[in-house]
């Protein structure tokens, strides 16, 4: 496919072709010469490889290699027959999805050094091309079907309090897609939940500094919803969607549509995962930023307190809206071996996952699965908030266990007490994606008492009472379901084995092992963790 942009005759350089000799933007995280070298040499180069995605170590590396990156657009039904417009490419982590799953992508990045980068991550693919410049370097033509700002929009006043420079900005866009067309931007919530609870902001790193307004200034400014999307309607955009990240849209893990707080408001609650990480400084939080989240879900105030923003804007009439209609969310689970990453959406009466990669005969696998959304109270909710229930709720799950054991087969290895859900007819099983070819229900069940455990203890369970580790709260909830203490540790060893496959991808030698005692290990510090305050 040719475009404007792949017309001109343009010099080449360490794969990327110039538009010009000098942005005027110089900025660098630092990572850039060592992304350069294990991106040069990597033999995956595709959006969900498994040795980039572990080559990461800092925050910065991470930021380019992680395969979350492209979740913000994997929640999205790209035309594969697109034309995209990418500005600010980076080190092409989105670029190479891009180049994946539609027909073309021109990517622009001012800085040189991670063009060259990006250049080097689509190097296999003939749909991507790789471009050194910013958008005033774009011809002013309607060329594209979909125009992508993700992260950028924040930077281009260069945190001026004045709309000018951001209207011109997206005005700059809009004139170079198709009538129809639709620009999709991600860009971090100025009065997002994780800065209400204290979280320092990303681009200055100082607390509040967002909510107040940037009142010592700022590299950057980030918009409330309001203002973002009448910016939008000013440069010429009619807004289609405005759908919220968590933990943001950098790596992603779920997006959320306005109307699942009407539909399904426990989801809305129950999917993001808390609290969001500080991927800069961190700082000791003020604020519970999950009680924080559900009052604010409470007083309808969902749509306007999520992390980030993504927001689909549409060129001036109907057109692409690569949103589906009736999908209410969409979710990841990334953070694992490529070959067990999964995706899933829910619709107004059902939550549908599958495995994003075919599934083998492997003895530990994931399942995908078409289910109703059952309403009703998460049972580790209802063990945080009622402890006088402990040994009532356990049995409860214990017996659930044993009513479903005959009909899950391998997929009983997930029905930990993270998985069952209390409703009015009694407890349910969800989201059981996790097969382990003979699982043995005690085993499950020690290792739902050691996981709950864990996550009770981390959330200063007042039921805890004198118990003053993982291990010794583990050790009494046994001891309610008539397991003798020493049971923890074989559970943990059990556990570590699981991570580590889950990791590791089923593996075998030298690498899984390290996994192993890296995780068994790790293990053993939790379990003598104190409960926190």
């Amino acid at each position: 496919m040719t475009t404007p942009l792949r017309d001109l005759d343009l010099p080449e350089r360490s794969g990327c072709l110039l538009l010009g000799d000098d942005t005027g933007v110089a900025y660098l995280d630092g990572a850039e010469e060592l992304v350069h070298a294990i991106v040069s040499q990597a033999g995956d180069l595709g959006s969900l490889s498994d040795e980039l995605h572990h080559a990461g170590r800092t925050w910065a590396e991470q930021y380019h290699m992680d395969r979350g990156r492209a979740n913000v657009l994997r929640a999205l039904a790209l035309p594969p027959e697109a034309s995209v417009l990418e500005i600010g490419a980076g080190c092409g982590a989105i670029t190479r999805y891009l180049g994946e799953v539609v027909a073309a992508v021109d990517a622009v990045e001012p800085v040189e050094a991670r063009a060259r980068v990006a250049a080097q991550r689509v190097r296999d693919l003939p749909s991507a091309r790789v471009f050194v410049g910013g958008l005033e370097d774009v011809p002013e033509e309607p060329a594209y079907d979909l125009a992508l700002s993700i992260g950028v929009l924040e930077y281009v006043g260069s945190g001026s309090r004045d709309d000018g420079p951001y209207l011109d900005f997206l005005t700059a866009l809009r004139r170079r897609l198709r009538p129809g067309g639709a620009l999709v931007l991600a860009i971090e919530n100025q009065l997002g939940v994780k800065y209400l609870a204290g979280a320092p902001e990303d681009h200055s790193g100082r607390p509040w500094d967002g909510p107040e307004g940037y009142p010592h200034g700022s590299p950057a400014r980030t918009f409330a919803r309001k203002p973002l999307e009448a910016l939008l309607r000013a440069a010429g955009f009619e807004v289609a969607r405005t759908l919220g990240c968590f933990p943001d849209y950098k790596i992603t893990r779920v997006v959320l549509a306005d109307e699942l707080v009407d539909r399904h408001p426990g989801l809305v609650t129950a999917l993001p995962s808390f609290p969001s990480p500080d991927w800069g400084s961190s700082v000791e939080r003020v604020a519970d930023e999950a009680r924080m989240w559900e009052q604010l879900v409470n007083a309808g105030l969902a749509g306007e307190a999520v992390n980030s923003f993504l927001v689909i804007a549409t060129n001036g009439e109907p057109g692409v809206t690569p949103w589906p209609t009736g999908r209410l969310a969409s979710y990841f689970s990334t953070d694992r071996a490529a070959r067990w990453c999964t995706a899933a959406e829910v619709l107004p009466d059902r939550i549908s996952k599958s495995p994003m990669l075919p599934q083998g005969g492997d003895p530990v696998s994931v399942r995908g699965y078409d289910e109703q959304v059952h309403r009703g109270a998460p049972l580790l909710s209802l063990l945080s908030d009622e402890p006088w229930r402990v040994e009532e709720l356990l049995v409860l799950w214990r017996d659930l266990l044993a009513a479903r054991a005959a009909d899950l087969g391998p997929a009983i290895w997930d029905l930990v007490p993270h998985n069952v859900v209390v409703t009015e007819e009694g407890p349910r099983a969800i989201d059981l994606e996790w097969q382990v070819e003979g699982a043995d229900p005690i085993a499950v069940e020690q290792r739902g008492l050691l996981l709950t455990a864990d996550h009770l203890a981390r959330t200063g369970w007042s039921g805890a009472g004198e118990r003053t580790s993982v291990r010794d709260l583990a050790s009494w909830l046994g001891v309610l379901l008539g397991y003798a203490p020493t049971y923890v540790d074989e559970a943990a060893e059990r556990e570590a084995r699981f991570q580590a496959a889950r990791i590791c991808g089923g593996s075998t030698g030298a690498g899984l092992r390290r996994e192993q005692d890296y995780l068994r290990a790790a293990w053993h510090t939790r379990l003598t963790e104190l409960v926190a305050g």
